[in-house]
């Protein structure tokens, strides 16, 4: 089979799956991070917390783009009033841009679900 026909995808019927860290293929890589849960209770400033530092620790690995994006998460998070539509906009917005930095992502995901359940 030729490297251009080869398919590294990753195939499952039926079940349930949880996926943490995970990389397919040839140069793929998958970095971990932590994982925080989202139960009932969630202690969502604490996430908002962890999202920063995982963004003081990797923001030089993110696009351009998403660095626009969480500097701009960042001035709604500061504000003493966030506008909770604005907030999750933007997380939403990072989630997708920061996709390649796996614990960016992971932690923006663990606060987008916090956000989404409390509301």
């Amino acid at each position: 089979m030729s490297e251009a026909s080869a398919n590294y995808g990753i195939q499952q019927s039926g079940g349930v799956s949880q996926v943490g860290n995970q990389a397919v293929g040839p140069g793929a890589y998958a970095v971990g991070g932590g994982l925080w849960a989202t139960a009932p209770g969630v202690d969502v400033p604490a996430l908002v917390a962890q999202l920063v530092g995982v963004l003081d620790r990797h923001g030089d690995e993110l696009p351009d783009p998403a660095r626009a994006v969480a500097a701009e998460l960042r001035i709604q998070l500061a504000r003493p009033d966030p506008e909770p539509a604005r907030v999750t906009a933007l997380l939403q917005r990072l989630a997708a841009l920061a996709a390649p930095v796996a614990p960016v992502a992971s932690a923006v995901t663990e606060v987008l679900r916090a956000v989404q359940q409390a509301s």
